[in-house]
């Protein structure tokens, strides 16, 4: 968890130091839309000789990802709804940004009109080329993926004897979640600066100079690059991403 639900629960803690820390945490913004399809979306020619089921998309301003859900059914889904969830840029999240809980009804339906209208630039598409979704919901994503990190596998302090653990610490990938948990957890012995060691030895010492155990409690926030949606290794970062450029899939 964070963002301002942590930074509440963390008021009221008795770990000022933690607090302290996750109140420099900036996070991203972004909206998600599922819309369920009768047919199949149109593709351009250029698509139907290598099909696609997921895509990062460059140079559009509302559109950073887009995925066919109904692909994730075995075998072939020829009938019934085709389902596809789209993921803003940060950008547009932040131009975007209501309170995520309470969603104003024009919001929403702005929202929704400029992402489908952009999956059709997106996909080299005439305008109105694609069909009115059966079914679509759009949920702004208020606290999504860190901007800047402390670069510590974990945070630990030693006088509140409690420590966090998240992808914002290093990263902001599925990776660097189960990596972060792993080094507060005392199961992560590869890293070569690993807060899991720390931790070990400050309960085997008996609490004596906690001081020498404490982990990322000072550690200033650096920028964190990655694509609008997470860190994928072998991807452009997202600074060579938002680039003025020609409309791109990468599948």
């Amino acid at each position: 968890m964070a963002g301002k639900c942590a930074n509440r629960l963390l008021a009221s803690s008795g770990l000022p130091l933690i607090a302290r820390q996750m109140k420099r945490l900036n996070l991203s913004s972004i909206w998600a839309l599922l819309a369920a399809f009768k047919d199949p979306l149109p593709l351009p020619a250029s698509a139907t000789a290598f099909p696609f089921e997921g895509a990062f998309v460059k140079g559009v301003d509302s559109i950073s990802w887009m995925a066919d859900n109904t692909k994730k059914f075995l075998g072939s889904h020829s009938h019934g709804p085709h389902c596809w969830t789209f993921l803003s840029t940060a950008t547009f999240g932040k131009q975007n940004k209501v309170p995520q809980e309470s969603i104003p009804v024009a919001t929403a339906q702005r929202v929704k009109e400029t992402m489908l209208a952009d999956v059709e630039y997106a996909l080299g598409l005439p305008k109105s080329s694609i069909q009115t979704p059966i079914f679509s919901r759009v949920q702004l994503w208020g606290a999504a993926l860190p901007l800047n990190t402390p670069n510590v596998p974990c945070i630990f302090d030693p006088h509140g004897r409690a420590g966090i653990c998240g992808d914002w610490l290093q990263g902001s990938s599925l990776e660097a979640a189960a990596l972060s948990g792993m080094a507060l957890a005392n199961h992560a012995s590869s890293f070569s600066f690993s807060c899991s060691s720390f931790i070990a030895d400050y309960l085997q010492s008996g609490g004596q100079c906690p001081d020498e155990f404490a982990v990322g409690l000072g550690n200033e926030f650096q920028p964190l690059r990655g694509h609008d949606i997470g860190q994928f290794p072998g991807l452009q970062s997202e600074e060579d991403i938002n680039k003025p450029q020609a409309v791109q899939l990468s599948a």
